[in-house]
């Protein structure tokens, strides 16, 4: 039986400190030019291996940055072929994209000595947008274990505007446990959000179970 990493995402705000949220904003519309062309590149069957070199020359952000943007819409090309070709990713929208990277690479986090999370966030090569972070005080203590304990430990991160706001969501890895593949799962779990609730309904070899 395969299995992965169990991860959480923790959802946290930008306070920028550094007066340069523009520079921010500026990479994320670098990522989504990143993201069009590797998704573009690859319609035209371009060696998918040879395309994060490629564009690490040509984008104006850091090197490790732009290999994980290559590989998440590499990741949704691989989507569309292997659910036959169902949901052709576009080459054509416009828009921030998420700055994704990986923890001390693109992206640094300390405590302060008040107690605060501070950010570093590489928007662009040897321009650093940096801050604390801010939300909720479940999602701040997880990321201070991750920061200072064993069980979790802090991996890649997204940074992203959500109504016209910044936000950091960085993945921690839990490095006790895991979880099944997809391929060997005997649950699956479907949720119905409504207004005023939540439904849960689970599906295994039992039957339905709500």
């Amino acid at each position: 039986m395969t299995m992965n990493p169990l991860v959480k995402t923790l959802d946290l705000q930008l306070n920028i400190q550094s007066d340069n949220e523009s520079l921010l904003y500026d990479a994320t519309l670098e990522a989504r030019r990143v993201s069009n062309e590797t998704i573009r590149l690859a319609k035209e069957g371009v060696d998918w291996n040879s395309i994060s070199p490629r564009l690490e020359s040509d984008a104006d952000l850091v090197k490790n940055t732009t290999q994980r943007i290559v590989a998440k819409a590499l990741g949704a090309m691989e989507n569309y072929y292997e659910y036959d070709d169902y949901g052709l990713p576009s080459h054509t929208k416009d828009g921030t994209y998420p700055l994704r990277a990986n923890f001390t690479e693109g992206y640094n986090l300390s405590l302060t000595d008040e107690g605060d999370v501070a950010f570093r966030i590489s928007a662009k090569p040897y321009n650093h947008v940096k801050g604390v972070l801010e939300g909720s005080d479940t999602h701040l203590d997880l990321l201070k274990t991750a920061l200072t304990g064993d069980e979790w430990k802090v991996s890649t991160s997204e940074t992203l505007w959500r109504d016209g706001e910044p936000e950091l969501h960085v993945n921690i890895r839990n490095t006790e446990q895991g979880v099944r593949d997809k391929q060997d799962s005997r649950t699956v779990v479907g949720a119905d959000v409504n207004e005023d609730n939540v439904a849960l309904t689970a599906l295994s070899e039992d039957g339905v179970e709500d």
